[in-house]
């Protein structure tokens, strides 16, 4: 299901302007030089759900409040010159959104619009329930997750997961055997069996032989590639989000690693965007050939209006071939 099918952006972090809307696919890789605006995009988009100051699943903050932490804990860094207004569009297969932010307000948000009507957050809920096929407001919450590249919320989220209730549920439907089966063990030379708290510290079962073990080895202790990934794509699985926004995918990670995780976020029903530098992630995905994707190469000019080029995976395959760097 697509979430989102064009998002447009005015003075949001370091975009004065977006210089056309973007046209977003099912799977989208966001590529371009550094402060071109890849990860304001996500981060754009992590305001759909609830652009209000309410608590976001496993994430425990609001949307708001975990981007600006993300920069310095200032709200107004959410502001084009840390000053004036932000103005977010998104156009849904039902809905046209228009998200008005203020820096002179301490939540941010001044106003929100769905189909031109100004609407409170109750209201604005229960429209994204509605148009996303959710039976009640709460899970409207679990609508978009965003995975920023950042080591303390990265903590923060595998403590949470570790949380009683999250991990029966985790459990329950299997998911720590999953993840670790289609995306962990393909990697690695070691025999791991799962995910598992032992002394509130998450850990994966390794098996060794008749005499040794199991073992019981810490994440931390795989590296961070591995760490980061098996958290995220734990968190992915529990809350089940139609939308997943995933900044720098490529950090730390080894290519095989970033191939397994690849085909198992093209593997999904939901909605992908992510954000990479590795051209390593655009030869896999030539590979992977996931459902409709595209390749959104950004572009700032000086006065920081932001453009676009997209391109098929036909077409990123041709200038790898030719060995082309096209990041």
């Amino acid at each position: 299901m697509k979430v989102i099918e064009e998002l447009n952006i005015e003075e949001f972090r370091g975009i004065r302007k977006l210089a056309k809307p973007l046209k977003l696919a099912d799977f989208n890789v966001i590529i371009g030089r550094n402060n071109t605006g890849k990860t304001a995009i996500l981060e754009a988009l992590y305001l759909l759900p609830c652009p209000w100051p309410r608590a976001m699943p496993i994430v425990e903050r609001s949307a708001i409040s975990l981007i600006s932490r993300l920069h310095g804990r200032n709200t107004r860094a959410l502001i084009y010159g840390y000053s004036g207004k932000a103005r977010i569009s998104f156009k849904t297969p039902e809905l046209r959104i228009e998200l008005i932010l203020n820096s002179e307000r301490s939540d941010l948000l001044e106003k929100a619009i769905i189909n031109e009507e100004e609407t409170n957050s109750d209201t604005y809920l229960q429209h994204i329930a509605k148009a996303y096929g959710y039976e009640d407001t709460n899970q409207a919450f679990s609508l978009a997750f965003y995975i920023p590249n950042d080591t303390e919320i990265l903590h923060e989220l595998q403590q949470r997961i570790l949380n009683e209730p999250i991990w029966n549920a985790i459990i329950k439907e299997g998911h720590h055997r999953k993840v670790v089966k289609e995306i962990i063990c393909p990697t690695v030379y070691d025999k791991f069996t799962e995910a598992l708290i032992e002394r509130d510290r998450l850990k994966l079962r390794k098996e060794i032989n008749d005499e040794i073990g199991p073992l019981y080895i810490d994440v931390a202790d795989l590296g961070e590639g591995i760490e980061r990934i098996l958290t995220m794509a734990l968190c992915l699985e529990y809350l089940k989000p139609k939308l997943v926004l995933w900044d720098d995918i490529e950090v730390a990670a080894h290519p095989g690693l970033l191939e397994t995780t690849l085909k198992w976020l093209a593997s999904k029903p939901w909605q992908a965007l992510i954000t990479t530098h590795s051209i390593d992630v655009l030869y896999e995905l030539t590979l992977i050939q996931p459902r409709e994707c595209n390749i959104i190469a950004l572009r700032k000019s000086h006065d920081d209006i932001v453009d676009y080029r997209i391109m098929t995976l036909d077409e990123i395959e041709e200038l790898l071939d030719k060995g082309l760097d096209i990041r």
